[in-house]
């Protein structure tokens, strides 16, 4: 080997070295950048969206069969009217048809948004599709006899309606629920192993950066000193730039796949999950106020019923307690519990009437305003905890922006600059 030949070689392998850990550095970054950007959307456009709409369709159908059980209480007053007038219309259902119309819409809509988001529960979508039909079917023959008979009794349904809203609900129970609560139990499970593989992903390839950057550092740090030491030159500014450029790469780099993970993960734990609790609490409100008009027309059952609504009520309570509720839910809840006491003073003093316009009143202090106020403040719940979760999306994808051509423009330039800085080494021996 030739005097030359030895700083040659040297300064070949050298330059080889930093191109091979700067690249592999490239390559490190574009894939953990491309995996975060690709979990990143696979939680908050595939899994998070077919969780909600579970959920909701769990509230929906709930509240759709709360709204038939209104129905039943359509009718006049009991006590009949004096010589020479109408009787007295106490309630007239209207309200609890539109709602119920309006559910029935959602529920399509939710339906709809189970089935574009595929993957698993398929199966459940399509038997949800062919039990529907059957429960619309029953419960508007529910709703047709206990609105068509002449001049009916408030809260004293035909015995044929009765026994067609058992039947639809029998069916909400027994198929249509528990194929939601299926649907919506592997939602959820996928949103929390998709958070997980996200946070997980994200913080490895932060750790990947670091290694391969701290390797290509220390070479071109090393190498630099090398120079200086063998060629006697203070700098190589080529090499410089290049080492910069690779600190900048790693440094920002990990920061962004760090905060990206950390804002997915907050998304979830402060966004989702709080707002799937407020969901369990909006189907107990739904299943609640469908237990108030059944135990009000149903009197057989009465015992039974009161003491599902209890145990409906102590489930709202720990539902909604300490940071899970908010104050204006707490403050509802109350005066919807309230009104539901008066409901049941006035029925148990034989008070039908009244009981029914307690029921089906929409002033304040009766039961249809109470649980219009207590739902509409879990739903302002329910939407905070979505926009907490909406707004950690948006961190996560802020955070993860521009990181396709950042790397490409600083290291493509790295590499150019281990070149620019060899050649005039090289040249000196040429």
């Amino acid at each position: 080997m030739t005097k030359t030949a030895a700083p040659v070689l040297r300064l070949r392998l050298q330059a080889a070295a930093a191109l091979l850990l700067t690249a592999a550095l490239l390559v490190a970054a574009l894939v953990s950048f491309a995996t975060a950007r690709a979990d990143l959307h696979r939680l908050a456009a595939v899994s998070e969206p077919r969780a909600t709409a579970a959920a909701d369709l769990y509230r929906t159908l709930a509240d759709l069969d709360a709204q038939h059980a209104d129905s039943l209480v359509v009718g006049y007053a009991s006590t009949p009217a004096a010589p020479g007038q109408s009787p007295t219309l106490v309630d007239d259902g209207v309200l609890a048809a539109l709602t119920a119309q309006a559910d029935r819409r959602q529920v399509g809509h939710d339906l709809a948004a189970l089935a574009a988001a595929g993957g698993q529960g398929q199966a459940d979508v399509q038997a949800l599709l062919d039990s529907l039909g059957t429960y619309d079917g029953l419960s508007g023959t529910e709703e047709y006899s206990a609105t068509s008979q002449q001049d009916p009794v408030v809260g004293r349904p035909p015995d044929l309606a009765l026994d067609f809203y058992d039947q639809a609900e029998g069916l909400l129970q027994q198929s249509l629920l528990p194929h939601v609560r299926t649907l919506l139990t592997s939602a959820d499970q996928q949103v929390g192993a998709d958070r997980g593989a996200a946070v997980g992903n994200a913080r490895r390839g932060a750790l990947l950066l670091g290694a391969v950057g701290v390797l290509a550092l220390l070479l071109l740090v090393w190498w630099q000193l090398d120079l200086s030491r063998r060629h006697r030159r203070m700098l190589n500014p080529a090499l410089l730039l290049a080492t910069a450029a690779v600190l900048s790469v790693v440094v920002a780099g990990g920061s962004a796949l760090l905060g990206a993970a950390s804002a997915m993960d907050g998304a979830v734990r402060q966004g989702y999950a709080p707002g799937a609790t407020v969901a369990q609490a909006q189907v107990a409100a739904a299943d609640a106020e469908a237990s108030q008009s059944r135990w009000l027309v149903d009197t057989a059952y009465r015992p039974s019923l009161a003491s599902g609504f209890g145990t409906l009520a102590q489930q709202l309570h720990t539902l909604t307690a300490g940071d899970a509720g908010s104050p204006g839910v707490t403050r509802t809840e109350a005066a919807y519990l309230a009104s539901d006491r008066t409901l049941r003073s006035l029925a148990d003093a034989g008070r039908l009437d009244q009981a029914a316009v307690q029921l089906t009143g929409v002033t304040r202090g009766q039961v249809a305003f109470a649980y219009y106020d207590f739902s509409l403040n879990l739903q302002n719940l329910a939407d905070l905890r979505a926009a907490r979760f909406d707004s950690g999306v948006d961190d996560a994808s802020g955070d993860l922006d521009g990181w396709t051509a950042i790397p490409a423009v600083l290291l493509g330039a790295g590499l150019l600059l281990v070149v620019a800085g060899v050649r005039p080494r090289l040249a000196e021996f040429a």
